[in-house]
């Protein structure tokens, strides 16, 4: 399986968080669990990042690994996907209002991919008004900082972020409801970033 046919089963695993949703969207939000929703920040209420990761996808006893570029700046958040050969797997831009990917396929669900981007990233003290019947929990172990995210008691994921600046930290998202998880080493380079 391609890291994008991976990329585009995270999407999908995600967005069967969102089933069986019984409570109307808000406008401009969406679903995350049965009905949470996140109305995710403008990119300008986001920290300022340019950075490049490797990342792997672990799922099924299987690992797919890409390198991932995020840039975010005042006016929009921008993600590229990228094999470890260089070719470009997908882009994604997020304006605030709209995200546009391309290749243009539905089953990537790139507002998902925002919105997970975002709960790793954004201020706690920022992210908890744009959540609905959803919980976010922040602790702190060392150098490691550990965000859940949660529906009426159930977890539906778990960050480790360690180190800092942004662009030097690893990442580690959890989702135990479809059994994923994403790892997020940096590249060395990225230390003289930012």
């Amino acid at each position: 399986m391609t890291a994008v046919t991976r990329i585009l089963t995270l999407a999908g695993l995600l967005a069967l968080l969102s089933a069986c949703a019984i409570t109307p969207l808000r406008p401009g939000c969406l679903r995350i669990g049965r009905n949470g929703q996140f109305c995710p920040l403008a990119p300008a209420q986001l920290p300022a990042v340019a950075a490049t990761h490797i990342v792997s996808i672990h799922h099924d006893g299987r690992t797919d690994t890409f390198m991932g570029s995020l840039q975010i700046d005042a006016q929009a958040l921008r993600l590229a996907g990228f094999s470890l050969f260089g070719t470009t797997l997908f882009t994604l831009t997020y304006d605030g209002h709209h995200v546009v990917q391309l290749p243009g396929k539905p089953a990537m669900h790139a507002d998902l991919l925002v919105a997970m981007l975002e709960l790793t990233l954004a201020k706690p003290d920022e992210l908890r008004p744009r959540l609905h019947d959803l919980t976010l929990t922040v602790s702190r172990h060392g150098d490691t900082q550990v965000r859940e995210l949660s529906e009426q008691g159930h977890l539906i994921a778990h960050v480790e972020k360690r180190g800092a600046p942004l662009n030097a930290a690893h990442i580690t998202i959890s989702i135990p409801p479809a059994r994923l998880s994403v790892e997020m080493t940096p590249l060395d380079n990225n230390k003289d970033a930012q």
